[in-house]
């Protein structure tokens, strides 16, 4: 039984050393099991179907000025990204972008940039991105996390999830289910905090690139500092302990990006 035990466990983790490649945007060794270009395309099926259902009931409000400045900076920023990966070798990425921008009448401060770059701002954004530097700022960094493949990447991690768990289950049916060294209670939870932690370390490479997106699109990278200051003040003390969200604390992410600010203005200053 202790041998069938570590087949299971061998054979699990060799499928997921097989997945692991690095990525040529982050240089960070990424899970790649599910093919991105399959979630690009279904992605933009369900989009099509909210900005439909958006438009029905008379909430796309593409022509308000949050709306207007929206479709302004990711125009300016996704062709900033063009260049970038023209530039870094990166070229063979260009074909899964077919870039969109919408706004939605919705009181929410939130944004995302899907898979192949379609974007959706709630105009309860311009609470905190009120003029053209905020929204760049916004939307460089979303657009960042479709760049970087991490919709890829968070799904290849769950699909391993899934099999680590239906591993485990298997094993206890072969061993009568004496492999249980941790219940399946306390494992479920700690592989959802290893995918938070997956999680935090995309917003960080977000942050990163997207400075230097808006820097080439020719806005100054420090706007990404300052709309982070907006953010902290808006959660006013609310926030989660670090280890348990999605997202770092607010100053440590502050920190970073004041790190990250110097290779930002690099590409700031040639403009």
């Amino acid at each position: 039984m202790r041998m069938i035990r570590n087949l299971i466990a061998a054979l699990m983790i060799m499928s997921v050393m097989v997945g692991c490649t690095t990525s040529a945007v982050t240089g960070r060794k990424q899970l790649k099991l599910v093919d991105e270009k399959k979630i690009v395309d279904n992605f933009a099926v369900e989009y099509s179907k909210l900005i439909a259902d958006a438009t029905s009931k008379g909430l796309l409000v593409n022509s308000s000025k949050t709306g207007k400045l929206v479709k302004k900076t990711g125009e300016k920023i996704s062709i900033a990204v063009i260049k970038y990966l023209n530039e870094n070798g990166m070229s063979d990425r260009i074909p899964l972008f077919a870039w969109e921008f919408n706004t939605v009448k919705e009181s929410e401060v939130n944004a995302w940039c899907g898979p192949g770059g379609k974007i959706l701002f709630y105009s309860g954004i311009s609470t905190i991105a009120s003029d053209e530097n905020g929204i760049a700022a916004v939307m460089a960094h979303e657009i960042s996390h479709a760049v970087a493949g991490h919709s890829a990447e968070g799904a290849s991690n769950a699909t391993a999830a899934n099999a680590i768990m239906i591993g485990k289950q298997v094993a206890d049916i072969l061993t009568g289910g004496k492999t249980a060294v941790i219940s399946n209670d306390v494992l479920a939870q700690g592989l959802g905090l290893g995918l938070l932690k997956y999680n935090r370390t995309q917003e960080y490479e977000a942050d990163r690139l997207g400075m230097i997106f808006m820097a080439m699109a020719g806005y100054n990278p420090e706007e990404a500092i300052k709309m982070q200051e907006r953010l902290a003040e808006v959660a006013d003390g609310k926030e989660v302990p670090e280890y348990l969200s999605t997202h770092p604390a607010a100053a440590n992410r502050i920190e970073k990006l004041k790190e990250y600010l110097p290779e930002a203005m690099k590409y700031y200053t040639k403009k």
